[in-house]
């Protein structure tokens, strides 16, 4: 019996030993499964989260480079951008990424240019405003406000007659701005010259010398004084400082009617004159009755600017977009896009946001002359050459070469107020771009204090729209300044790898 139990305890030792080893590669492989199970990807996601912040980096870098092209005008020139596609294996971390099956997937994605709707997003502006035109202009007789630089302030004299070139005084016409001051003059210039009498001796004269003739006679000088030619001239004060003194507009003016130009830029005034203003005429010559023989010159005042009221429609602006679509594997899919001077970002659960704000802003300010309220809209509608396409997909990095081909200043009419009404709208057949564009519009009209009965948000359509009527919602004075410009781009996508087309 003894012999028998010592003969099966090696058997038994060997036994235990395997059971031990079976149990310690069981312990191996439900670990491996936890970390292939709950590691990768929580490592994964980490990864992509990564990647999704240094994405919306690059846009951010992006605008802020189109953004300097635009601001300083740097028309032909162009800027480079470094884009990432995917995960790529740069953010892959842990004890065991060495090992491939125990790292997570690399993430790709998709960069492309005016890709992101089927048709064009547009932005559409429809206004009653003041617009610059060069076959008709509005004008007004002084006195008058001016909201915008005048293109044209007249002064004229008229009437002239002979006898006003011989009159013993200056005449003329006195117009006041806020800090500023003009006058246009009628100017006599009383001359001297000297007549000679013949006497028959040489006697004294105190006009001069006698000058003796023949046959004892003198010529005896008398001083004589005449008006032997009349000037306008200009004089203009700014601040309570002359800065030009008798200028001489017309020389030896004849009977007749004369103009001047208080905007010739020779004269200096323009930049001395501010919007809001009331321009008056503070001394003018009328007309009397010329049987007294007392003058009877007609002076008026006129400002003539270069545009006029109209309702303005501009076509349809496509807007275009730079995109980047995240092919994340562990983590929600995003969307970054670029548009309008705008960096915004989609879900692909609906959600959609902007993390910078588009190009279109809302000021409300006072008015100091007349103590209203002012709207100012400034809308730069930085947008992409429609001709421009491509898509990259991989998940490598990629270079966006972006040039600048056009600034264009929309035709609105320079000063503090020239729209009774505006019409922004934007077009697009994504439900959730309308319902961004639209919550845009009413927050950023909130927050610049307009109240809810100067503007209305809405839809119509594909478009989400805001209309402003501003302070006066009767519309009958200008309360509202426009002040747009269009800039195209055009960027182009070079890759090394994925697919172009």
């Amino acid at each position: 019996m003894a012999e028998k139990y010592r003969a099966g305890q090696p058997g038994e030792h060997g036994l235990s030993e395997v059971v031990g080893f079976v149990l310690i590669i069981g312990l191996l492989v439900v670990i491996f499964s936890l970390y292939l199970t709950y590691g990768i990807p929580v490592q994964g996601r980490e990864n992509e989260i990564v990647h999704m912040n240094a994405a919306k980096d690059q846009f951010v870098s992006y605008k802020l480079s189109l953004d300097s092209l635009f601001n300083n005008n740097k028309v032909g020139s162009t800027v480079s951008n470094s884009f990432t596609l995917g995960t790529g294996g740069g953010y892959t971390q842990g004890m065991m990424s060495f090992i491939p099956i125990m790292s997570p997937v690399s993430s790709s994605g998709v960069v492309a240019i005016n890709d992101r709707t089927k048709d064009p997003e547009t932005l559409s502006i429809t206004s009653r405003s003041l617009v610059l035109n060069d076959s008709y202009h509005d004008a007004a007789n002084l006195p008058t406000r001016i909201d915008a630089l005048p293109k044209h302030i007249y002064v004229t004299i008229q009437g002239i007659t002979s006898r006003d070139l011989s009159a013993d005084t200056s005449y003329g016409i006195q117009v006041n701005g806020t800090g500023w001051t003009a006058m246009v003059n009628l100017t006599p210039r009383l001359s001297q010259f000297q007549n000679y009498t013949v006497e028959p001796s040489c006697v004294y004269s105190p006009d001069g010398p006698p000058l003796p003739i023949a046959g004892g006679q003198c010529l005896i000088p008398h001083n004589q004084f005449g008006y032997l030619n009349s000037d306008v001239l200009i004089s203009i004060s700014k601040d309570n400082v002359t800065s030009m003194q008798n200028y001489a507009v017309y020389k030896n003016v004849i009977p007749g009617s004369y103009s001047v130009d208080l905007m010739d830029d020779s004269y200096g005034l323009k930049p001395a004159i501010t919007m809001p203003d009331n321009l008056f005429i503070a001394k003018t010559l009328y007309q009397i009755n010329p049987v007294t023989n007392d003058l009877h010159i007609v002076g008026t005042g006129n400002v003539t600017y270069g545009y006029s009221e109209l309702t303005y429609t501009i076509p349809p602006i496509p807007l275009g977009t730079l995109e980047y679509r995240a092919q994340n594997n562990y983590w929600i899919p995003q969307t970054y896009y670029y548009q309008m001077g705008g960096v915004f970002l989609t879900q692909n659960d609906g959600n959609i946001t902007y993390k910078l704000p588009p190009e279109i802003s809302f000021d409300y300010t006072n008015d100091p002359v007349i103590t209203k309220k002012i709207v100012t809209v400034s809308i730069n509608a930085l947008t992409f050459d429609q001709n421009n396409r491509g898509i990259v997909g991989g998940s490598s990095s990629v270079q966006v070469k972006t040039n600048l081909d056009s600034i264009t200043i929309l035709p609105y009419a320079p000063g503090t107020a020239n729209t009774k009404w505006i019409r922004l709208a934007i077009n697009t057949t994504d439900n959730q771009s309308r319902t961004l564009w639209k919550n845009y519009f009413d927050y950023t009209a909130g927050a610049a204090g307009m109240p809810s009965s100067s503007y209305a948000t809405g839809y119509l359509n594909n478009e989400s729209f805001i209309l402003i009527n501003g302070y006066d919602t009767t519309d009958t004075w200008n309360d509202i300044n426009v002040i747009a410009s269009n800039a195209i781009f055009s960027p182009s996508i070079y890759g090394a790898s994925g697919v172009v087309s």
